[in-house]
């Protein structure tokens, strides 16, 4: 049987999700698990910022691809759903939750960005929550990866256009050939509460994949074929 469905039959989702949580509005938090999942399976996360909607709908379309046996890593596709349906960078409370996590470095108090990739200047306000790990969002993911306890976690996110890896492992040299992105260690500012600074603190390999300024139109008709491998990809 071909790993692959034909186009036709690509237009549900009909993976078997699970809920992990709920947003602050009480969206069901989904995860996906991996059909083929074993001790080298990783989990791939979308949708950290609702205003970064390209990753979300290509690995959807990836999904919806790769026929559900040959899946050997879980997946979160909007790890941030208030914010997706809103439009938001931040949750429905205004908090980056890239801001929010319990790592060692959080830091209290506003945090900014810049409202598109063009803008010269960060000057939109968001807040990093009254406390690390104050939100729901936030929380729930931080649970989850404590349960399932993933070899390694790629997240997506949008507009740096590079493979941020810095262990540069073997997955992170793949998938920047594999979507002719660059390689780097840093995005080369400070992240204090992000996602990579909570995994850093458990060792738990990240990578951060950062798309290029892109519409979802494009990013499907560009990334497609890396995102299908990577569901399936293997050491």
């Amino acid at each position: 049987m071909s790993p692959i469905h034909p186009r036709p039959l690509r237009g549900k989702l009909d993976a078997e999700s699970k809920v992990y949580g709920a947003s602050v509005l009480g969206a069901p938090l989904l995860w996906f698990p991996a059909p083929a999942a074993d001790e080298q399976s990783g989990l791939i996360l979308a949708g950290t910022h609702g205003d970064e909607t390209a990753a979300v709908v290509t690995l959807s379309c990836a999904m919806r691809t790769l026929v559900e046996p040959h899946r050997r890593h879980h997946v979160v596709l909007a790890v941030n759903p208030d914010g997706c349906q809103l439009g938001l960078r931040a949750n429905v409370r205004g908090v980056d939750l890239n801001r929010n996590f319990p790592a060692a470095n959080w830091q209290a108090g506003d945090t900014v960005y810049r409202w598109n990739s063009a803008a010269d200047q960060r000057d939109v306000l968001l807040s990093t929550g009254d406390r690390a790990g104050s939100e729901p969002e936030t929380q729930a993911l931080c649970d989850l990866i404590h349960t399932l306890k993933p070899s390694w976690i790629v997240t997506f996110h949008e507009p740096l256009a590079c493979i941020e890896d810095p262990d540069t492992s073997p997955l992170g040299h793949w998938l920047a050939k594999e979507m002719d992105l660059p390689l780097v260690t840093s995005v080369g500012y400070a992240t204090p509460g992000s996602f990579g600074s909570w995994c850093a603190d458990l060792s738990l390999p990240v990578i951060t994949a950062e798309l290029p300024p892109i519409s979802a139109d494009e990013s499907t008709e560009k990334y497609l074929g890396a995102m299908v491998d990577l569901l399936s990809w293997q050491p």
